[in-house]
């Protein structure tokens, strides 16, 4: 575009007409004489004066505009330079030097007036794209300045003129000068908010061409206003009439430029995220128009992206409406369309977007994903489920691999319906993928038991004898390829990825299948082999080593020959410390003991020759666990270590700066906190004043702390965040306990976050949910566990009298869960949380036993082996706690599975009361089978056997309680009892003496399997010393029977 005649101005001197007839040379006479012999004039005019200067420095600018006459030279150069880079340079250089305020006003006010009137002619003379944007982003800059004080109508009167003019050019200039200026600068805009916003509904409703740029300009305006909208109702309901123009505004963009189309589809995502009143009456129509998008195969990759992104904002903010207009059918039907596109490289295809680049496929996987983070299971299964079960029964290879890829990213949001719906059934499926013969099918399968190791444990271990063989057939074919041709298979990441997540959770079931598998690894380890799959073996060694512990000890010579490789050469990563570290702490002591010495010289030499943190970070954690292998056999390297560890304390390397001259401005959460630059440290007189600064510090912390958890609860919007929050509260009562409830409003404020997050009151929550009985998403019922499992850390934490009263006001919260509609997640948690509750309360328990009594025995025979066995828990903890305000209630035997024999004896006997109870129940819980459930039984009826044993019929349910030992599964059980029976054996109960053989036996299946804490042990240690101390020939003769694995336990117990 050929240039119009250069006109500048001398806002230093004349205003704006002074300059106005100067001619190029003189111009360049003027620019001259003021910057000559400037770094300036360097960086602006080279030898022809026409080319833009690269070279100088930030400091050198400084200097430069000390000059009171740069500022004027500049904008003459804007008007007149030939050059557009000089013009768009000089433009930048004034918008950069004016942008604060401080540089502004230090212009005389005549310089100022000129540079106001000067700039919008320059704007309207300026015939380059990229330089008028740099002139209305200097325009922006002034406006920041002169809007609060009034000083400078001209510039709206300016737009609205252009505005407003009939012609179209006009009207662009002075929309587009609006967007840039708005962008810069909004909130200078808010006094006319109002006016603005009707000027753009106007602008819109009037386009004949909705693909102009006069409409590109409106609503990139728009999206630049959205935070003046928030909080003002009356701009919110302009800007949702607004909404239906404004789509069809974006469909026309997409049909002639689809990047102004992403673009301006930001408004959506900001609306959604800053005012989404404005779009909950549209989703419906705004969810169908990106499903539109996102399935044209015939529009880019950014424009699909762009609205598939979309829809995973409205599914985190307002699933319940995605569910109310029936959308999850068509949404599910194009997500599954775009993952089973075929891809572009089928053995390096990635699933999920990264930070290089994102297509549709890997979007819809990422929007599924949020889908199944935020939607009610039931809702998303079905729908899901019809392509997922004819796909996989099909001969469509791609669509086999969306179905792999369905069930992967379902298992982390939908777990608990996975896990008690699906599978056993999902697993099935995914063994035979594994075993197809089409990469792209394997691989996604792969993904998917990789994904289900990672959320679906402990079921997924259970089939450990399904999974592990098909993957070491898998495992045994790459090695086979790898001996015939010496070529890595492709795929080989995946298959690693689902074996090292699939064998690490797997703990001591990994023992049976080690030998299979360490041969598998040490195959893959050959150093005929490529690094990367050498590197991937040697992780699964870690892995195999933190699931199988002592376990390795057979296979360690072979890993230390392996290990040497690496240690006698130099090594570049960390990814060999961090395995050598792993397999320190598993193998033990004297197993490792030949490789620990090495293994610290390989640590020096990386850390000595690197400066990367990273790496720095994972030799330390080396040194860690080669220090509880050589303990003080360190002590010769330990200085070395030493300087090395306080060198990287004072490194600033992996340290965000921030440029402030006080900690305070950089950390203002910790200000109380800091030490004052006149502060000096002084050695305290006594342990007392220590303590006593110490709980000033802490309570100075806490009330930061509190009342920032609090906001981040109730206002942040990720469920991530507020979950952290939560927790943060529940460990802080757990450790600390009172003083975290000592500070002005710290009760209040944790007691009122427990209600908003239950009652739905949250931002980061979908106030539709409050009141409703539809299902909930699996993360959505974290979040109210979350905030649950606070309340039995506050009871803890203040005396039973004052939990009972906040107790109470918590009740009906957790009561609500607890109906039959509610999931089987929400009765469990429920249950389970009043039932910790219960020692809290101590023996304000009295007051809540006629309202949850009843609800416990209820939920003792529900369907869920997990609530019952948490209903179950509570009666005992009740009875445990409760006392005396239980002993009207004998019911503690209706879980016992007693004959009607024997029930009639109850009867006969005058135990009534007891025997209605027993008859009623013992029938149904006669037919248990679940484990747990069984040792929560034996549990509470050791509880009340502690609390009242004369209020049990011991002849008759003593035997039958004994039968049921010892534990089958759930091992913290065994302290309460093994504390009942202790209890009864102080007591010197006949009962007890005629049982000594199969307790006995019991306790030393305890004591053999280790299972239950330190504490646990020392109670069934000192049982069964008892007995053998008290009963000597009974206790030989009972040892004399035990089976052969169960002899070592006594010869080692009694050793000593």
């Amino acid at each position: 575009m050929t240039r119009r005649a250069g006109r500048g101005w001398d806002p230093g001197t004349r205003g704006l007409g002074g300059g106005l007839g100067a001619s190029r040379r003189a111009l360049f006479e003027v620019v001259e004489h003021n910057l000559k012999d400037t770094p300036l004039f360097f960086h602006v005019f080279r030898a022809e004066g026409d080319k833009v200067g690269k070279e100088g420095g930030t400091q050198e600018l400084r200097e430069a505009f000390k000059n009171v006459d740069v500022i004027p030279a500049l904008c003459n150069v804007i008007g007149v330079s030939q050059n557009p880079q000089i013009r768009q340079y000089a433009a930048v250089l004034l918008r950069k030097r004016l942008n604060k305020a401080k540089h502004w006003t230090k212009l005389s006010i005549n310089v100022r007036n000129g540079i106001k009137e000067g700039i919008l002619q320059a704007l309207i003379n300026e015939p380059e794209k990229f330089v008028k944007n740099a002139i209305a982003q200097f325009i922006g800059t002034i406006v920041k300045h002169e809007f609060p004080n009034k000083t400078w109508p001209e510039v709206l009167q300016f737009i609205q003129q252009m505005i407003n003019s009939d012609n179209t050019t006009d009207k662009e200039l002075g929309m587009y000068t609006l967007s840039m200026i708005t962008e810069i600068s909004p909130d200078q805009f808010l006094p006319h908010a109002s006016s603005l916003v009707y000027m753009l509904a106007n602008t819109l409703n009037q386009l004949q061409n909705l693909s102009s740029p006069l409409s590109y300009y409106t609503l990139l305006t728009m999206i630049h206003i959205v935070p003046l909208v928030e909080g003002d109702q009356a701009l919110a309901n302009l800007f949702t009439q607004l909404m239906p123009r404004v789509m069809d505004a974006v469909r026309a963009l997409v049909q002639t430029d689809e990047d102004k189309a992403v673009e301006v589809m930001e408004l959506f995502d900001d609306l959604v995220e800053s005012v989404i009143s404005v779009v909950v009456p549209h989703i419906k129509p705004l969810v169908e128009m990106c499903l539109m998008f996102a399935a044209n195969k015939d529009l880019g990759d950014p424009i699909r992206v762009k609205a598939l992104g979309f829809i995973g904002w409205i599914a985190r903010s307002k699933k319940k409406a995605i569910v109310k207009h029936k959308l999850v059918q068509p949404i599910v039907d194009v997500l599954f369309l775009l993952m089973s596109v075929p891809p572009d490289n089928e053995e390096m295809e990635e699933y999920f977007i990264d930070d290089e680049s994102s297509t549709p496929m890997t979007c819809a996987t990422q929007t599924l994903d949020i889908l199944a983070l935020h939607l009610p299971p039931d809702k998303l299964f079905q729908p899901l489920l019809q392509y997922v079960e004819p796909s996989l029964q099909g001969d469509d290879v791609y669509k086999q691999k969306a179905s792999y890829l369905t069930m992967a990213v379902l298992a982390e949001g939908c777990a608990e319906h996975i896990r008690t719906k699906y599978l056993e059934s999902f697993l099935q499926c995914i063994c035979k993928g594994i075993r197809a013969p089409i990469g792209v099918v394997r691989n996604a399968a792969l993904f998917a038991l990789g994904q289900f190791s990672e959320h679906l444990q402990p079921e997924i271990s259970h089939y450990a004898s399904e999974l592990l063989p098909v993957l070491f057939d898998y495992l045994s074919q790459l090695c086979s390829q790898l001996q015939n041709n010496g070529k890595e298979p492709p795929g080989v990441d995946r298959m690693f990825y689902a074996l090292e997540m699939f064998c690490e959770n797997l703990g001591d079931g990994l023992l049976p299948y080690l030998p299979t598998l360490m041969e598998r690894i040490f195959t893959a380890l050959s150093p005929t082999n490529s690094v990367h799959l050498r590197e991937l073996a040697l992780s699964a060694v870690g892995a195999t080593a933190n699931a199988a512990k002592e376990g390795m000890i057979p296979y360690f010579p072979r890993v230390i020959e392996y290990l040497k490789t690496y240690l006698a050469h130099d090594q570049t990563d960390d990814t060999m410390c961090l395995q050598v570290q792993a397999v320190a702490r598993t193998v033990g002591s004297e197993t490792f003991l030949p490789l620990a010495n090495e293994s610290v010289q390989l640590g020096l030499k990386l850390v000595s020759g690197t400066d990367d943190p990273d790496l720095r970070k994972s030799v330390y954690g080396l040194f860690g666990s080669i220090s509880t292998v050589l303990k003080e056999d360190m002590s010769s390297v330990l200085p070395t270590i030493v300087e090395l560890m306080l060198g990287s304390l004072r490194s600033s390397d992996g340290i965000v700066a921030h440029f402030k001259e006080e900690e305070n401005n950089a950390f203002p959460v910790y200000d109380d906190l800091s030490d004052t630059p006149d502060e000096e440290d002084i050695e305290n007189e006594s342990e007392g004043e220590e303590e006593d600064e110490d709980i000033t510090a802490l309570l100075k912390a806490l009330a930061l702390l509190i009342p920032k958890c609090s906001e981040l609860i109730r206002m942040d919007e990720e469920r991530g965040v507020v979950m952290a929050a939560l927790d943060v509260y529940c460990d802080l009562l757990t450790e600390v306990k009172r003083p975290v409830l000592e500070g002005e409003g710290h009760r209040d404020a944790i007691i009122n976050c427990i209600k908003d997050v239950m009652t739905y009151k949250t931002e980061c929550q979908d106030k539709e949910d409050e009141g409703s009985d539809d299902p909930e998403a699996e993360q959505d019922e974290m979040l109210i566990e979350c905030a649950g499992n606070i309340v039995p850390s506050l009871g803890k934490a203040v005396t039973p009298d004052d939990f009972a009263i906040y107790f109470g006001n918590l009740l009906p919260l957790f009561l609500a869960k607890t109906k039959k509609q509610c999931t089987m997640s929400q009765r469990s948690f429920s249950v389970g949380t009043l039932s910790e509750c219960m020692e809290p309360l101590g023996p304000r328990v009295a007051q809540f036993v006629p309202q949850l009594l009843p609800l416990f025995l209820q939920l003792a025979k529900d369907e869920s082996d997990e609530v019952r066995n948490n209903a179950i828990f509570g009666v005992g903890e009740m009875v445990l706690h409760g006392k005396e305000a239980l002993y009207p209630y004998p019911f503690i035997c209706y879980f016992l599975p007693i004959n009607v024999r024997k029930l009639n004896k109850l009867r006969v006997a005058g135990h009534a009361e007891l025997f209605v109870g027993v008859k009623a129940l013992s029938a149904a819980v006669s037919k248990e089978a679940n484990p747990s459930a069984l040792d929560n039984i034996c549990g509470a009826l050791a509880r009340m056997l502690i609390t009242n044993v004369s209020g049990v019929p011991m002849d008759h349910v003593f035997p039958v309680f004994v039968n049921y030992l010892p534990l089958r599964q759930d091992f913290d059980e065994n302290k309460t009892v093994f504390r009942c029976l202790l209890h009864l054996y102080q007591m010197g109960h006949p009962m007890l003496q005629k049982l000594l053989s199969p307790l006995v036996r019991a306790g030393l299946v305890v004591l053999n399997g280790q299972q239950g804490d330190k504490e646990t042990l020392e109670l069934v240690s000192n049982f069964i010393s008892m007995v053998r101390r008290d009963f000597s020939e009974e206790f030989n003769k009972i040892v004399s029977d035990l089976p052969a694995e169960l002899t070592p336990v006594v010869q080692q117990l009694f050793s000593s």
